[in-house]
């Protein structure tokens, strides 16, 4: 039984959003909100393509040169590299069946870190607003988007294909190291896209010194 005590029931926008709540507050209940289909990862997957796809076309247009398109590319293997090494850990680990689930649950609950970074930014902005301002305040809201992000994805690893602590951490090192190594490659190839740069750019950090 969910928290609430209603009996989940997957899909529909209503129940994702309840279990993204509920899984990005630890609660593993969340995790029956999500089906364990592949019209549930196409359901999940959609979105995030639908704005991949809008945001590279809006860029594109802006600046049409080799890095958009390279920043284009490097974003939509961005959303398809953790799915496909996580598969190929899940089967290794005999935990295919639980696969769908497990990503659709995964792909809807990061939404939920930019929503964590614009709280983060919001109580500095009433906390320190000179901070906000400064490349370390970029820093700090950046930082700890990602280690929500981490952290939600070491624990739906875990709960979502039944797997123990340790190995729900090596899925998550797996997953930054190909991204890190992915990342690398595309700054040495032209046109050297650097992604890093993207990242210490949101939001918050402007040309200004911190005092």
């Amino acid at each position: 039984m969910a928290d609430d005590g209603m009996t989940p029931q997957p899909g529909g926008f209503g129940n994702i959003l309840r279990g993204m709540l509920l899984l990005g507050r630890g609660r593993v209940a969340g995790l029956a909100y999500f089906g364990n289909t592949r019209d549930a990862v196409l359901t999940a997957l959609a979105p995030r393509i639908a704005l991949w796809l809008v945001g590279g076309l809006l860029t594109m247009a802006h600046a049409p040169d080799a890095t958009s398109v390279t920043r284009w590319l490097f974003s939509l293997c961005m959303i398809l590299l953790p799915a496909v090494v996580t598969y190929a850990l899940a089967q290794r680990w005999h935990r295919s069946g639980l696969w769908c689930r497990y990503i659709a649950a995964a792909w809807w609950t990061d939404w939920l870190s930019p929503f964590v970074m614009l709280a983060v930014a919001l109580l500095m902005a009433l906390g320190s607003p000179a901070l906000l301002e400064t490349t370390y305040g970029g820093l700090i809201i950046n930082g700890v988007g990602f280690a929500y992000s981490l952290w939600m994805t070491w624990f739906i690893a875990r709960v979502g294909l039944a797997l123990g602590g340790g190995r729900a951490m090596l899925m998550v090192g797996a997953v930054l190291v190909s991204l890190t190594l992915m990342a690398v490659v595309t700054a040495l190839l032209p046109p050297h896209y650097m992604p890093w740069h993207d990242f210490m750019a949101l939001p918050g950090a402007s040309s200004g010194t911190s005092h």
